[in-house]
């Protein structure tokens, strides 16, 4: 082997440990807070490593190496995911557009019924029907701003919900 590809090697080597070193505990924690299991960030985050040493002569180490990891981290956790829930609930089928819709219609409900009764009400008559939030107000007896804040906590669970 020539010194200078030998020198390569090494700096490579020198390189990977480093990123190793500096850059473990923010992707562990990435992919905690992205599983919500100990363990399974752990594996996650080494086998997110193992993919940058298998990938190391590919990698522009003159530039950050954090995103890559993180989006290999974040494509293994998705992987998992997606296997655990083929585990779980069998192969999906294929669902016709009415199926969709019902399942779609399902999730919606499922996420209204989490709302208080002036939020769901709110959002219905000012979101749904377009009464404004005074109209909404006078309806419920309230103030337009009580409607306004029913309206932006209910907003704020329904993205919650997604």
């Amino acid at each position: 082997m020539g010194m200078r590809v030998e020198a390569a090697i090494n700096n490579t080597e020198i390189l990977y440990e480093t990123t190793f070193q500096e850059h473990w505990p923010a992707v562990f924690k990435f992919l905690l807070a992205w599983t919500n299991d100990w363990a399974a960030a752990e594996d996650l985050t080494q086998e997110a490593f193992v993919r940058l040493w298998r990938n190391r002569d590919r990698v522009d180490w003159s530039r950050p190496v954090l995103p890559w990891l993180l989006v290999a981290g974040r494509r293994l956790a998705t992987d998992r995911f997606r296997a655990l829930r083929r585990r779980v609930l069998g192969t999906p089928r294929t669902t016709t557009l009415d199926e969709h819709l019902h399942d779609r219609w399902l999730d919606v409900q499922v996420a209204m019924a989490g709302l208080s009764g002036l939020e769901r009400t709110a959002i219905v008559l000012n979101l749904i029907v377009g009464n404004s939030t005074a109209e909404v107000a006078e309806l419920l007896d309230s103030t337009p701003g009580a409607i306004r804040a029913a309206i932006a906590r209910g907003r704020d669970k329904l993205e919650a919900a997604r």
